[in-house]
């Protein structure tokens, strides 16, 4: 390997390793993210070969944290940088070898600037990781659940839940206060999540005034208090928000695929992360919303619609009349010309019913209609029947649908 083609591909290295959506990949892969990097290696054999060694090379090591400030960076490829100028003078490692030490290097890094600036505003949150270690709760049925920074849970018997958290952090929930493990002033470290089941919604209010809707099936993780001059919360599901502004501390929502910068301002997302798209309606103010893998970013007005298509990973904004998708907030659902199948999963998850029907048959027909969530689910699935070509039959396991031929 000559000079050039050493330097080429010692840059192609510190660039993926330079990412943090390969490194969140590589640790965490989910569909989407296995979709978009392996579409990524198919078009680049060199950057295929590349990304195979770091899989090697990465299994059964620990990373303690995948998004590094750029100060941590710095400080790790000067230690790279010089480890690789002490090599030249006297032997070069293999490549899969020479890479492990920086990963290495990397694992270490981050554990030091973790621990040394956790207080730091540009600390990043793994919240899959943060999910995934938490106690494991089946949102198709049971209670709504809060679940406290050390993992215990609090269960709510009710169809729906209203949490309140004052300036200091201290919680009630539906008009009744409650001890948790979460001191009053601490950073932003403590997390709480709020985990809605199908069948059931919810609402939060935050200590700085802003209020949270949650859908069927959603979840939410948020501080107890705001600190290190943002305010940043993760959603998973469907939420209406109203944010109160505060242009010192600009407020950031995030999902598995996108984060949303906001001031003041009123909107609302869906980002379930097993539904094949996610979307953004705007009502008031306006929101910058960045595309994490493509690191792109848009801003949307009053009336406009984002929406990520994951399959193929393009986006759109459209204007949209803003009642057909904030109106669940009040028990309705609108559909305009929508995928049946999408239709369905947001019947499963609004009357906690199990749906049988081949998603094949299923998404060559779509749906018009409005229906009210407040009714019985037969009645819903007889709308339905009348503007789409099904039947549909309860059965013990569930309700079978079947597309009419």
């Amino acid at each position: 390997m000559n000079y050039m083609e050493q330097s080429r591909r010692e840059q192609l290295y510190h660039s993926l390793l330079d990412d943090d959506n390969l490194l969140l990949w590589l640790l965490h892969p989910t569909t989407d993210t296995d979709i978009y990097w392996n579409q990524i290696m198919q078009e680049d054999t060199e950057k295929k070969e590349a990304i195979d060694e770091l899989k090697t090379i990465i299994k059964g090591m620990r990373i303690v944290e995948e998004g590094l400030s750029e100060e941590a960076k710095r400080a790790i490829w000067h230690k790279i940088e010089t480890t690789i100028k002490e090599k030249k003078k006297s032997f070069r490692l293999p490549y899969p070898l020479r890479y492990a030490a920086v990963l290495f290097l990397v694992a270490t890094g981050s554990y030091y600037f973790y621990t040394t600036q956790k207080h730091g505003t540009d600390k990043k949150i793994n919240y899959q990781s943060l999910i995934a270690n938490s106690a494991a709760i089946d949102q198709t049925s049971g209670d709504i659940t809060l679940i406290l920074a050390n993992r215990k849970k609090i269960e709510i018997d009710e169809s729906n839940a209203d949490l309140r958290l004052n300036i200091n952090g201290r919680m009630s929930v539906n008009g009744k206060l409650i001890e948790s493990d979460n001191p009053a002033g601490k950073p932003e470290t403590n997390l709480l999540q709020l985990v809605i089941p199908y069948g059931k919604t919810g609402s939060l209010e935050l200590g700085d005034g802003t209020k949270i809707w949650l859908n069927s099936g959603s979840r939410v993780i948020y501080p107890p208090v705001f600190a290190g001059g943002r305010r940043e919360i993760f959603i998973d599901g469907e939420a209406y928000l109203e944010v109160v502004r505060n242009e010192k501390l600009p407020f950031f929502v995030k999902t598995d695929m996108l984060e949303i910068r906001v001031l003041g301002t009123s909107f609302n997302i869906s980002g379930y992360q097993n539904d094949d798209h996610q979307s953004i309606v705007l009502v008031e103010g306006s929101v910058s919303i960045k595309e994490i893998l493509e690191q792109t970013t848009r801003t949307l007005k009053p009336n406009q619609k984002y929406l990520l298509e994951k399959q193929n990973h393009t986006t759109n904004i459209q204007e949209v009349d803003i009642i057909d998708y904030t109106c669940w907030k009040n028990g309705f659902l609108f559909f305009k010309n929508e995928k049946l199948s999408n239709v369905l999963k947001k019947v499963e998850r609004n009357y906690n019913v199990k749906l049988i029907y081949d998603a094949s048959a299923i998404d060559r027909t779509a749906v018009s209609g409005k229906f009210d969530l407040k009714g019985d689910i037969k009645k819903t699935l007889r709308i339905i029947s009348i503007t789409a070509p099904i039947t549909y039959e309860f059965q013990n396991e569930g309700i079978k649908i079947n597309v009419k031929p």
